[in-house]
């Protein structure tokens, strides 16, 4: 009788540790063991300094409102590199709203901090261009930055913020391999949230980050509109991915404080496994409450994921 253990990931966040056996000419039994979710979030004290001394003991964990059944791994990762997709929304709406210029030369001097960092560029409106691949060279990225505002826009018009952001996350920001070196994603996200050209959804880009374990920042320059449809999209999207939403980037001084405050959280993560209740894989979207009640800390961590089919 052969036999074998695996472990297969099978919907977002989620980890199925599937047991099979093979006996002779014998069809195969498939039996599911248990089911974890992965989690990576950041810590600060009451003074804004990482909070490097947790222990699996401080956390409590709600999936759904349940109490998790057992956190059965706990990881605090310093000094990781960093991999930044930075995206410009460069359609009618935001013409000569943001300065890709100053904005990349302000990500390189914080973001690429040595050859392990990477950071690539994107522009979109109605289509979705790759200006510049992932590279740890500064002078290449910016002078790729400098060349987005050199394109013309697209004759179809409209803009597909959602498509980007998805095809960015799948096709360019590799997931993370048990056993591989960690590294921090993010997509660094200058935008006024309008969409009115995607086929994605917001759930469907929330799930591929979630997958990716890449918290989206978005950047907004002008926000006196802060409750209309793109700036909720917008809030939703950054608090599901683990980011949050950064306001009044007009100043230079605000770039570099909100990109040095990025910087600070994607270094500096803890890794949570924990095993929930049972749950149905019904593509339903799972709230997470991730708490340290006994300790005065802030967590930055997203807010859920989809329990795809």
């Amino acid at each position: 009788m052969a036999s074998q253990s695996q472990l297969l990931r099978v919907t977002t966040g989620i980890t199925l540790l599937v047991s099979y056996s093979l006996p002779a000419q014998q069809p195969y039994t498939l039996t599911v063991r248990t089911q974890e979710v992965a989690l990576t979030f950041h810590a600060e004290d009451a003074e804004g300094r990482s909070a490097a001394d947790l222990t699996s003991n401080d956390m409590r964990i709600r999936d759904n409102g349940k109490l998790a059944e057992k956190i059965t791994r706990f990881v605090h990762n310093t000094n990781l590199p960093v991999r930044a997709a930075i995206v410009f929304d460069m359609s009618e709406s935001m013409q000569g709203a943001v300065s890709p210029r100053i904005m990349a030369q302000q990500l390189a001097g914080t973001v690429l901090q040595s050859s392990v960092d990477q950071a690539m560029i994107v522009r979109f409106d109605f289509e979705t261009q790759i200006q510049q691949d992932w590279t740890s060279n500064k002078q290449q990225l910016i002078a790729a930055a400098v060349r987005v505002t050199d394109q013309n826009g697209s004759r179809l018009g409209g803009t597909a913020l959602w498509d980007t952001l998805y095809r960015v996350c799948r096709d360019h920001i590799p997931a993370q391999v048990p056993g591989s070196e960690v590294s921090a994603n993010a997509i660094l996200l200058f935008t006024d949230g309008d969409d009115n050209a995607s086929h994605a959804l917001p759930e469907d880009v929330i799930d591929m980050c979630s997958q990716r374990e890449t918290p989206i920042y978005p950047f907004v320059v002008d926000d006196r509109a802060h409750f209309d449809a793109g700036q909720k999209a917008l809030r939703m999207l950054a608090e599901r991915t683990g980011g949050r939403v950064f306001y009044d980037q007009n100043a230079a001084d605000g770039v570099e404080n909100s990109i040095q405050q990025i910087n600070k959280e994607l270094r500096d993560r803890y890794t949570l496994v924990y095993r929930p209740r049972p749950m149905k894989l019904d593509g339903s979207f799972h709230t997470v409450k991730l708490e340290c009640p006994y300790r005065a800390v802030q967590l930055s961590v997203r807010t859920g994921y989809f329990a795809t089919k």
